[in-house]
């Protein structure tokens, strides 16, 4: 399975260099339990929640790698409310670089309400 993180440029560079590391995330749990590992998706459209408000410094990188889906078994992250397409997974950096190193996704990011608080009807119009 083609699995995504989108991140920014300076940790695109890290990633590809060393690898994925284990991230601590207290919202996965109701106790404030922390849990660690790596935050994927399986479509690159996955991020448009995560990302929307998020503020840093440089540019946004999609990163994608390729895990077979039997490696997932135990790793996909289960919500009671969750009826979306799109898969979420909490897996361990050491599974994840373990299938080689992600590459940069040529992917088309078609993400809902994107330009939507910002006015684009009079984009290349003449300003005479």
């Amino acid at each position: 399975m083609r699995l995504f993180q989108f991140v920014e440029d300076r940790i695109a560079e890290l990633v590809l260099k060393d690898g994925f590391e284990d991230l601590p995330f207290h919202e996965l749990t109701e106790d404030g339990h922390v849990v660690k590992g790596v935050w994927l998706f399986n479509s690159p459209d996955g991020w448009q929640e995560k990302v929307a408000g998020a503020d840093g410094d440089g540019g946004k990188v999609m990163l994608a790698v390729e895990i077979p889906d039997d490696a997932l078994s135990g790793h996909e992250i289960l919500m009671m409310d969750d009826e979306r397409e799109i898969r979420e997974f909490l897996v361990p950096a050491y599974l994840v670089n373990s299938f080689g190193r992600p590459k940069i996704a040529d992917v088309e990011l078609n993400w809902p309400g994107l330009l939507e608080d910002i006015y684009t009807d009079d984009i290349g119009e003449d300003p005479e």
